[in-house]
């Protein structure tokens, strides 16, 4: 099992929260907890999450999104999805959570 981390860079007016590794079962929790620490710690007002090295999502990591979403949503954040592989890209198209949140292809347009 492939340990995930998130790297977290703040840039102006943003919180670039880099994933790296499988969103799933095994590491959706901890992804969301660090996500979560940091975005309440954080004067940011929008929260540009990199998904560009997730190769793969399951429903507790796409439960897990949702959550950060709405925890964002209740410090008043933006989160924005950027550079989801094209099989996690789907997955968000298949259960309609593309229209829930912002994704965009590359860094420069979040």
């Amino acid at each position: 099992m492939i340990d995930v981390n998130v790297k977290f860079e703040e840039q102006n007016d943003r919180l670039l929260c880099k994933i790296n590794g499988d969103f799933d079962a095994y590491h959706s929790a901890e992804i969301k907890k660090q996500i979560k620490e940091r975005m309440e710690s954080s004067k940011a007002a929008k929260i540009v999450v990199d998904m560009s090295e997730v190769p793969y999502i399951d429903s507790a990591g796409l439960g897990a999104m949702v959550a950060i979403l709405k925890d964002a949503r209740h410090l008043g954040k933006e989160i924005v999805l950027v550079s989801l592989r094209q099989n996690v890209k789907r997955i968000f198209e298949m259960t309609r959570l593309d229209k829930v949140f912002k994704i965009v292809e590359v860094l420069e347009e979040a």
